[in-house]
């Protein structure tokens, strides 16, 4: 092209530049028409849940644990009591079966603190027991780290603080003319009384009659032994309050259970002759904190 005839007509030469221009602007727009490379998209952090934190839980007191003792050489119940911080109704409520006298080699239950040994029985509820003994549901759970108030027939429930049911008895009977609340516990005849016999002590009664005799409670009171006991064969003994129990020996039958709660009169038993016998009779004990004594200075 002739740029000085371009330069000569200004009308061509405007329409020249812009078709320059026009060129120009488009290769400009082309370039920035292009699409943009893609750029990676940046992730977002997502935050995780927060675990939740479990409450810490309080660390429960360990309970007390009950004991087993061997009786030593030369040993009484007033003496381990001691020992163990407790007194000798707790140690007898535990162990129904020692007597005044104790032999080296004996097991004796000992629990943690002054209180009782409670049997569940048939229709007992944790209220019940509460009632019974004024201590609070809360302290025998506790006492024995249940978690619930469900109760097992059978099952042994220490009852720390509790006493056993408590009865007006007189402490020390002045004769056997004076009132008292014990009843005879079987009919028939006095075979033997209390004192010594063949060398050694009687530490009770025999009334002798036949097999099968009801044997009745003396005393209303908790059976804290049923069943067979050494000499005395088939036994019972029940515990009267105040330090006092009452023991029936040589029985044919028995109709009531540990823990149960007897009335003064009820039927416990049938008079037999098992264990060290010489023929059909019960034998008779009342104990004070564990001392026999005779029987016939508390039955009218």
């Amino acid at each position: 092209m002739d740029l000085t005839r371009v330069r000569k007509q200004p009308l061509l030469m405007a329409v020249l530049i812009g078709i320059i221009l026009l060129a120009l602007f488009g290769t400009v727009l082309g370039k920035r028409a292009k699409p943009l490379p893609s750029e990676p998209v940046p992730e977002i952090a997502v935050e995780q849940p927060v675990q939740s934190v479990q409450p810490v839980q309080p660390v429960q007191p360990a309970v007390a644990a009950i004991k087993s003792h061997t009786v030593g050489e030369g040993e009484t119940l007033s003496g381990i009591a001691e020992a163990y911080h407790i007194d000798v109704d707790t140690l007898l409520g535990a162990n129904p079966e020692a007597g005044a006298t104790l032999y080296p080699g004996d097991q004796l239950v000992v629990l943690p603190q002054k209180g009782v040994l409670h049997t569940v029985t048939g229709g007992d509820t944790l209220w019940r027991v509460s009632s019974i003994y004024n201590v609070e549901i809360a302290a025998i759970l506790a006492a024995n780290a249940k978690h619930g108030e469900g109760l097992a027939i059978g099952e042994k429930l220490f009852v720390p603080g509790g006493k056993p049911v408590a009865v007006d008895l007189p402490s020390a009977p002045a004769s056997r003319a004076s009132v008292s609340r014990f009843g005879w516990p079987a009919s028939g005849e006095i075979s033997s009384p209390f004192g010594s016999r063949w060398g050694r002590m009687h530490s009770g009664i025999d009334i002798a009659n036949d097999i099968g005799t009801p044997v009745t409670a003396a005393l209303a009171g908790r059976v804290t032994y049923a069943g067979w006991y050494g000499g005395y064969g088939y036994a019972l003994m029940i515990a009267h309050g105040n330090g006092y129990s009452t023991l029936y020996g040589h029985l044919s039958a028995i109709s009531v259970s540990a823990g149960q709660y007897v009335r003064t009169g009820q039927q416990i038993a049938l008079m037999g002759s098992t264990g060290y016998s010489t023929g059909p009779h019960l034998h008779f004990e009342v104990r004070k904190d564990g001392q026999p004594l005779d029987p016939m200075n508390f039955l009218p």
